[in-house]
């Protein structure tokens, strides 16, 4: 490639102007200046000190996610500072990909990606699922002016992804020990409780009315009385009083929470009337003990990552989003129903209420300055928070996964308010159950007992096989630490249930820390044999 200059450079009918400068060539397209010509270099750095004062204090970023090629200027100064970084580039113009090709200043590659779609699903993947340091985020600035539109949607969307990552982070901090603690309690349930997950194949294709406790659950609500006899009806268990207040009786509750709700599970004689004898309660295994011991469900368990369901079920888990709603369209879709239909799925204030009457945590108060406002369902606007917009891009997302592997599965938002969901379809609820034909009521029950459990005996011999993979491990530690972090890193491949264990130890900062670490780690399994 020839890095000879010219005073002009025509591209189709995008003019682009390449100037002359005394360390190398600036760029003018479309009459803005994308690089000065007379120090290209220097303001490349402005637009990356810029960049990293927006990144939270740690350590050094291994992405960077750049808005505009231009001709590279800025690219050379981020690897540069980072030489081992990957430089993943919006290019909202193909016609300023052929000017970069043609006349870059890099002696290296970039990712380009111009499809928008392809850049949601890139920043997902790699920012939000994968562990490391908090991305780089530069923007060339002469884009907002070229581009308003991709610029903005550039940045709401990075905004939105980091938002999520930050609800996920916290989440997973508060929360991962004590699903860990639980499920040292909930071991035995392991063997004797039916797993949710291991009737996929078995139904059916049917509608799943998958219901949120959204407050416009209140308006249409009601019209779940015969949804029963045309679908199923799973419901995250802060849904559930709401539901049996109205008269609807779900088919399936979903419980994943760490902490200890189950008093809002417990039922008064009217509402287990409604609710009958054939709910089906799931829990996480990882969730609060007390939760599989209401009376008045039929009890059933599920598992949360692929660790643990490699080890104590068949290999299946949930992926969900941090909350009830999201893990039940993930039972629906894994169980094969279809169309998958969302209802009270607000993630979205109304007013100042954030959730049904009936529910546990009904708010009232809300603070204008910590909300956010995104599309709402039917062309209206809906006010939000970063919470709920981390469960949104969740369900988009999600949404994209399911068009991906089985395009023939409408997704269906019928919530009567609340924020619109990309790749949703929204259609009101009445409209849908209009179209729904009766049918004979699906008997769960009989299918999940039915489901194969782990057999005790090879699940003592498969916890204490990595109770002495974490004893050595441990004492390599104690001689070896480097050597001790390798093996850690190997075996935390090789099994996602010991990658759980050792995840601590490996983020620790010292000797000592690693060693505490794999004692608790030890110790927890120990604490699970006993438990068999």
């Amino acid at each position: 490639m020839s890095d000879a200059y010219s005073p002009s450079y025509e591209v189709a009918t995008n003019p682009a102007q390449i100037l002359p400068g005394p360390i190398g060539p600036g760029l003018v397209f479309r009459g803005e200046t994308v690089h000065w010509a007379d120090d290209p270099l220097g303001e490349a750095r402005q637009w990356l000190d810029h960049g990293l004062a927006q990144r939270p204090f740690g350590p050094a970023p291994n992405l960077a996610l750049v808005l505009g090629l231009g001709l590279g200027w800025h690219l050379k100064i981020i690897r540069e500072r980072f030489p081992n970084i990957r430089l993943a580039v919006y290019e909202p113009d193909q016609a300023l990909v052929s000017v970069y090709v043609e006349r870059r200043v890099t002696g290296f590659n970039a990712e380009i990606i111009t499809d928008w779609a392809v850049w949601e699903a890139f920043v997902a993947r790699e920012m939000v699922h994968k562990e490391g340091p908090w991305p780089l985020v530069v923007t060339v600035p002469a884009y907002h002016k070229l581009w308003p539109e991709a610029s903005a949607k550039f940045n709401a969307h990075l905004t939105a992804e980091l938002t999520r990552r930050q609800v996920i982070e916290k989440t997973k901090a508060a929360t991962d020990s004590a699903f860990l603690d639980n499920l040292i309690d909930n071991i035995k349930l392991c063997s004797t409780l039916p797993d949710v997950l291991l009737i996929k194949g078995r139904l059916a294709p049917r509608p799943a009315f998958i219901v949120g406790a959204g407050p416009s659950l209140d308006q249409n609500g009601p019209l779940l009385k015969d949804a029963a006899e045309r679908g199923v009806i799973i419901c995250a268990a802060a849904a559930l009083k709401p539901l049996l207040n109205l008269g609807v009786s779900p088919q399936v509750i979903m419980v994943l929470e760490s902490s200890d709700t189950s008093a809002y599970l417990k039922l008064t004689s009217e509402e287990s009337q409604v609710l009958g004898q054939k709910a089906i309660l799931a829990g996480a295994a990882g969730s609060h003990p007390n939760h599989f011991q209401v009376p008045g469900y039929y009890q059933s368990l599920y598992h949360l990552n692929s660790g643990q369901a490699q080890i104590l079920s068949q290999g299946l888990f949930l992926p969900q989003g941090g909350n009830a709603g999201t893990a039940a369209f993930a039972l629906a879709y894994i169980w094969g129903l279809k169309p998958l239909i969302l209802v009270g799925q607000d993630q979205a204030y109304q007013g100042q209420w954030l959730h049904a009457a009936h529910t546990p945590d009904n708010v009232l108060e809300i603070d204008p300055g910590q909300t956010i406002i995104v599309p709402g369902v039917y062309g209206t606007t809906a006010q939000t928070n970063t919470s709920l917009l981390a469960s949104l891009n969740w369900y988009a997302e999600a949404g994209q996964t399911v068009k991906r592997q089985t395009p023939q599965v409408r997704l269906i938002n019928s919530s009567a308010a609340g924020a619109s969901i990309k790749g949703f379809e929204e259609i009101p609820l009445n409209a849908i159950l209009a179209t729904l034909p009766q049918q004979p009521p699906l008997n769960l029950i009989s299918l999940l007992e039915g489901a194969p459990k782990p057999p005790i005996k090879e699940l003592k011999a498969d916890i204490r096989q990595i109770s002495g993979i974490l004893s050595s491990i441990r004492q390599l530690a104690g001689r070896q630490l480097p050597k001790a972090l390798q093996e850690m890193t190997t075996l935390a491949r090789a099994s996602a249930f010991l990658g759980q264990l050792l995840a601590p130890a490996q983020k620790a900062q010292n000797r000592a820390e690693t060693l505490r670490e794999l004692t608790r780690a030890e110790g927890l399994v120990l604490k699970m044999l006993a438990r068999l």
